[in-house]
């Protein structure tokens, strides 16, 4: 099931699984030879954030970096025990994913590819006879992609599962046979996979309103009082036995653009959240940022006010009870509350942002109600709002189509004057700016 962000994918797919109210038209799974609930199984991106929500646990933003401050937090294990499957059921599930290694940690340390894998693991250890996966390589490495793919294919040819994926990749499994295909909440198209013609992305369209949102990163660009925007010095991070970066050393300069690479679970939200003066263990380490050590005086606020930031762990955590209007506006000062005032500049910038998203006339609309592609391009953009002269951004186009992929891709080429400096993480090449020219790999 394809289409672009917004046009009713993910609402179609709960309707289907009986999740959904439906106002008018008829449903109904002849097929099914168990219980509806148990028959089927979704899997969403949205899911993820269910997973902190224990009544027994109290859970803050920063609290999957905290080595020793998980208490009343269940493991791997534990959560899949408490949605009703066998530990034999649980283990298999996982190994499936190649991920029995997560069996004993808890959930809430997981990085976004490993919670995707769980959330997986949870649904087919449920044995399903229908399978949906909404977005279902998200967040997922290109190994772990190839291995997902061949995981359904065993399902359906195997198991006799029927799948549904909504959203669509560049390599679905071999298994998929047709395509429903939505634009503006309609059927546009639906029939044999082969017979879709190919999408095409316009490379270099010229009417998107990014003008004036350039305008303002220009004008309030300023040269760098620092000579070195990052420097790591045999940086090592561990949990117990459990080593995330061992001896790493990096510089980061102004006007630098690096992409980050690394397979799920190799440090690299870890070594984010490090730049980012969100993990502890940075005052146990030589980290330098903007040209000044670590723990010599400065507030994480002094560090966060200079990085404009999103990532999968930010949207799992963030208030869906906020507006369109109030999560861009919570970018301007780091925290998940908007400022009580601000200027006009900052005014003009809000609205121009706005207007790219394609969400001006929803700027009062709950951002829970959002797509979940249309909420990560909020938090893109949330990220933009202060221009900041660095971009922190983790799997920023998690979730969004090709198109306001490309349109995304170009804004930040535009926005990033050689003042400003881009780290930006994503398992797909593809998605990288053109701009980028650098890069670590974990």
């Amino acid at each position: 099931m394809t289409g672009n962000n917004g046009v009713g994918k993910s609402s179609l797919a709960e309707a289907v699984s009986g999740r959904h109210r439906v106002t008018s038209g008829q449903r109904s799974w002849p097929g099914l030879t168990g219980e509806r609930f148990q028959a089927i199984r979704t899997v969403s991106f949205t899911d993820s954030g269910r997973l902190f929500h224990n009544a027994n646990a109290v859970h803050y933003y920063q609290q999957r970096f905290n080595a020793f401050d998980a208490d009343g937090h269940l493991t791997v294990r534990d959560y899949l025990l408490a949605n009703g499957h066998d530990e034999a059921s649980a283990v298999a599930a996982l190994s499936h994913l190649n991920a029995t290694d997560l069996l004993d940690l808890e959930r809430i340390k997981l990085s976004s590819g490993q919670t995707r894998k769980l959330l997986l693991a949870k649904a087919l250890a449920g044995q399903p006879e229908i399978l949906i996966i909404d977005n279902p390589y998200l967040g997922l490495d290109a190994r772990s992609r190839s291995r997902l793919n061949t995981l359904l294919d065993d399902l359906v040819s195997n198991n006799g599962v029927s799948l549904i994926l909504v959203g669509m990749t560049d390599a679905p499994p071999t298994c998929i046979t047709h395509r429903l295909h939505l634009k503006e909440g309609t059927i546009a198209f639906q029939g044999n996979f082969s017979d879709y013609p190919i999408d095409t992305v316009p490379k270099r369209a010229t009417d998107e309103p990014i003008t004036d949102i350039v305008r303002y990163f220009q004008e309030t660009a300023k040269a760098p009082d620092y000579d070195q925007v990052l420097k790591l010095v045999n940086v090592s991070v561990a949990y117990g036995k459990k080593v995330v970066l061992d001896q790493l050393n990096w510089l980061v300069k102004p006007g630098e653009q690096w992409v980050v690479s690394g397979n799920n679970g190799s440090g690299k939200s870890t070594l984010l959240s490090l730049i980012y003066a969100d993990h502890p263990q940075a005052y146990a380490n030589r980290i330098h940022l903007f040209g000044r050590r670590r723990g010599r005086g400065e507030s994480i606020w002094d560090i966060k006010r200079r990085i404009g930031f999103t990532s999968p762990e930010l949207h799992a955590f963030f208030d869906g009870s906020l507006t369109a209007r109030e999560v861009l506006l919570s970018g301007l000062n780091d925290t998940f509350r908007p400022p009580k005032t601000i200027t006009s500049a900052q005014e003009d910038l809000l609205h121009a942002l706005l207007r790219f998203s394609g969400l001006a006339l929803h700027t009062s609309k709950p951002f829970r109600q959002f797509s979940t592609g249309e909420q990560r391009l909020l938090l893109l953009l949330r990220a933009l709002i202060k221009a900041p002269p660095v971009l922190l951004l983790d799997e920023p186009f998690q979730g969004l189509d090709a198109k306001t992929i490309e349109r995304c891709r170009r804004l930040l080429d535009a926005v990033l004057t050689p003042e400003r400096t881009l780290i930006f993480i994503s398992h797909f090449r593809a998605e990288v700016p053109e701009g980028v020219g650098l890069e670590l790999g974990l």
